[in-house]
């Protein structure tokens, strides 16, 4: 039978001579010379580009020469062998869970049940949200995107995250999938060969030890498949890169020697090169990704996108699903109360350990170990998980100090960076404070110790979780806190005073960390450096309000049981006087968080103030004014009462916690409809910390829920609580002068919330002193817009009576006054008219309350 390739040579030659004769028969009689010439040239041309015709499938073949096999030019079906899909499932789709097993037991879950997909930028998003706003429609593509889904749209995908951001994770699961029964659809058909670069460096060393060796990445795969027993042959690799279907995925560019990383991915290369319609995916640490790597595979790298906040909640429900051994419905309600735990952390810092599947992981693990809690202390917090992080990755029975000596090391490293105010260090310098660790053996030769030690390094570096190598060849924490936290443990530990710090705004967090660490177990000496905080009184104001805060920031990190509470009233003594102060916004700001952690005093009063009846000049006739606000007018008001503050989480909190989603008394008609069809059960931001501080106002309420509130309110106290009507809400606002701001008629930004403040969120009611109005309500301009009981309608202020105007009958909207933290100075002034749907919720709109007389 003749070849396939040699029937096609033939009838191209066949072809080739038709074309010829053809020519001559019409060129031969016209012009004999012309035809001669013409058919010399068509023999020579036609001979080349058969030749090269031969010569490039001769050449394609040599390509596809490895492990001594030569594929067939006859394409072969695809098709992975079964072997080799039990072999990934069995050794790459588990992840092992030895810090939950008990002495002898084993724990390993199935990699697809807690796995959570990872973003990165998309490389194909042309558009944004101005171009949707003004196209009116969503972007094609989307701005961040499943890695997962980039393989079969890309033939080359360079993977760049930090130490636990999940890479080698992806490759597992990328591996696994592919070969199942659901492959993502870019890699359907594909044969996925994973790398890890890791394992085959070490053959690569030793085939250079052989002197004339020719190295070829086919010659080092062949050896590496062996060496792993990996039962996948050349054969079937081979037919899969014939037909472009073969998936290289290269796992750990940081894990090469940097002597050995160049020249080990230049063989990569050439490999890919030669088939580079297969796809390639190579991952690192940042360092992996070096200048010459660079040069190398190219700039287009992709970054591996932090864990949004769906993402956690979708990993910590699957983990407790996968991991605990609860019922479903158990371990989701597990889940929810972890879930709701980390997001009621006051403190941003704690959000770094949700950043990653790495530090998430040790958070679970942390809170089924611990007894579903997560400490109250942050100090703590860190304390358990970096023991958790280290114990996980170090523990060895055989060698029972190994995991204080990581920490020792880690302790060291941190310390001398902190204190020579470095964020990064040279390896040669990070592996010094491993000598007195791990010294040098009595007899041991200096060049031996440090290739020993030098491996100590290697084992510890990309291993602990709490380290990152730069592309520059140094070494940083993995985040500025574990570098602080390591500090503060080496402080204490070592019993080191902190007087010549705790000055310096560099090591503000360590000091904090330090004394919460310090409270843990030496209450009294952890309350005492809290008082000398207090207590200082430096002529320098600045510095005194910098130690005062220093002091009560620390003191709000302490258990309530282990707080003093005489450091508590100084506590709150001293941060009131700083927001009476000239200090800063921000200043202030943190001044009125703290005291909101620490318990406002200033809540537990009955905060209504009087307004007594009388006229009052409402709206403008101003250039600047509205339609709906004009004309000004007299209007004559009855006594009532107005709330001094907007109401606050810690008030709303009584609310949600007594039952009140539920209690359809207290709720207009409208009003539970709405609820039940919604299925509403507290406010939007309720578990957001950007927002749910103490004594900040409550935010992503709907008018139906600020009335149900006032309803509740009014049923447990007797008093008849409601929103204030429009007209009350002006007068209270701006007095009976006309005066365009609660203070007067020229924007302050020391005196009301508002963009150009600066904060870009809302803050604790009370930080801006003489912006109230001239009843002494607060934050009634600024901070959030409050919701007032009337229905909306632009042309009321021409229409309604001049005495106790009660708002229009009937409309489709619900006012609301005072403009918030994200508006300019014209929303804020005291005669602006806003409005929206009554089930209208968002991160600016709360309300405070009314009361008639």
């Amino acid at each position: 039978m003749i070849e396939k390739d040699k029937l096609i040579l033939l009838a191209t030659i066949i072809g080739s001579l038709a074309a010829i004769a053809s020519t001559v028969a019409f060129l031969m009689p016209l012009h004999p010379v012309s035809g001669v010439i013409f058919i010399v040239t068509i023999i020579i041309v036609s001979v080349v580009l058969l030749r090269g015709k031969g010569e490039k499938e001769a050449d394609k073949k040599e390509k596809l020469k490895i492990g001594g096999e030569i594929s067939s030019a006859v394409p072969a079906p695809l098709e992975i062998p079964p072997k080799y899909k039990d072999w990934l499932r069995d050794f790459h789709s588990r992840l092992s869970m030895d810090q939950l097993a008990k002495k002898g037991e084993v724990i390993t879950i199935d990699l697809p049940e807690v796995y959570i997909p990872l973003e990165t930028v998309n490389p194909f998003f042309k558009g944004g949200e101005q171009e949707a706003l003004k196209t009116g429609k969503e972007p094609k593509e989307p701005s961040t995107i499943d890695i997962e889904a980039l393989p079969g749209r890309v033939n080359l995908l360079l993977l760049r995250g930090r130490a636990g951001m999940g890479k080698t994770t992806l490759v597992k699961h990328l591996a696994y999938t592919i070969t199942g029964e659901k492959p993502p659809a870019g890699a359907a058909g594909y044969l996925p060969v994973m790398v890890f670069l890791k394992e085959l460096w070490p053959i690569y060393k030793k085939e250079l030890e052989t002197p004339g060796n020719e190295i070829t990445f086919e010659s080092l795969l062949h050896l590496y498949l062996e060496k792993n027993n990996c039962p996948l042959d050349m054969k079937t690799i081979s037919s899969y890169l014939s037909q472009n279907r073969a998936f290289f995925l290269f796992d750990g560019l940081d894990e090469v020697p940097d002597s050995l990383r160049g020249d080990l991915v230049g063989i990569l290369h050439r490999f890919r090169f030669n088939f580079k319609e297969n796809s390639f995916l190579f991952t690192g640490r940042p360092h992996g990704f070096s200048t010459k790597v660079v040069e190398i595979l190219g700039n287009k790298i992709q970054e591996i996108e932090n864990l949004d906040n769906k993402k956690i909640e979708a990993f910590i429900v699957q983990w407790f699903r996968a991991v605990s051994g609860q019922a479903v419905g158990f371990a989701d309600l597990t889940s929810k109360d972890l879930v709701s735990d980390l997001v009621q952390q006051q403190d941003e810092r704690v959000s770094l350990f949700t950043e990653n599947p790495l530090l998430l992981t040790a958070v679970c693990v942390l809170y089924l170990v611990g007894g579903k809690k997560i400490p109250e202390q942050r100090a703590d917090l860190y304390d358990r998980i970096v023991e958790n992080l280290i114990y996980r990755r170090f523990h060895d029975p055989v060698q029972p100090g190994r995991v204080g000596e990581v920490r020792e090391y880690l302790m060291q490293l941190a310390y001398y960076m902190h204190k020579t105010g470095l964020k990064s260090v040279d390896v040669y310098e990070a592996k010094k404070f491993l000598n007195s660790i791990y010294p040098a053996g009595k007899d041991e030769a200096a060049h031996l110790y440090k290739k020993r030690r030098d491996k100590l390094f290697d084992e510890i570096e990309p291993n602990c979780g709490l380290l990152n190598r730069l592309s520059s060849g140094e070494v940083e924490f993995f985040h500025l806190s574990f570098q602080e936290f390591m500090s503060a443990r080496n402080l204490l530990d070592k019993d080191i005073g902190v007087k010549d710090f705790v000055s310096a705004s560099w090591w503000q967090e360590t000091i904090l960390l330090y004394a919460g660490l310090m409270n843990l177990e030496m209450g009294k000496r952890s309350n005492d450096l809290v008082k000398k905080l207090l207590a200082a009184q430096p002529e320098d104001q600045e510095k005194k309000f910098y130690l005062w805060l220093l002091g009560a920031k620390a003191l709000r990190d302490f258990q309530a049981l282990k707080r003093e509470e005489k450091n508590v009233v100084l506590a709150r003594e001293r941060l009131n006087s700083i927001i009476e102060s000239e200090a800063g916004v921000q200043g202030r700001f943190e001044a009125g968080e703290i005291i909101g952690s620490l318990g406002d005093v200033r809540l537990s009063k009955d905060n209504m103030i009087k307004v007594p009846a009388g006229e009052f000049i409402r709206g403008s006739d101003t250039d600047e004014a509205y339609s709906d606000e004009k004309p000004v007018r007299r209007i004559y008001l009855a006594d009532f009462m107005i709330g001094k503050y907007p109401v606050t989480n810690e008030e709303y909190r009584r609310f949600v916690e007594a039952g009140g989603y539920e209690d359809e008394k207290s709720w207009t008609p409208e009003g539970w409809r709405w609820r039940e069809g919604e299925k509403i059960v507290e406010p939007e931001y309720w578990h957001d910390r950007k927002w749910n501080g103490a004594n900040f106002p409550v935010v992503g309420v709907s008018w139906y829920e600020a009335c149900a509130y006032a309803g509740w309110l009014a049923k447990e106290t007797g008093n008849r609580y409601r929103l204030p009507r429009e007209a009350e809400w002006e007068k209270a606002a701006r007095g009976v002068d006309g005066l365009i701001y609660p203070w007067g008629n020229d924007i302050d930004k020391n005196k009301c919330n508002y963009r150009e403040t600066g904060l870009g969120r809302t803050g604790p009611v009370g930080i801006f002193p003489g912006g109230e109005s001239p009843y002494g309500c607060v934050d009634i301009s600024g901070n959030v817009w409050e919701w007032c009981s009337d229905w909306f309608d632009e042309k009321y202020y021409k229409e309604s009576p001049d005495k106790n105007p009660q708002g229009p009958d009937s409309g489709s909207d619900r006012v609301l006054r005072g403009g918030s933290w994200l508006n300019y100075a014209r929303n804020c002034r005291a005669f602006l008219r806003h409005w929206d749907r009554p089930g209208y919720r968002v991160h600016d709109a709360g309300f405070r309350l009314a009361v008639s007389l």
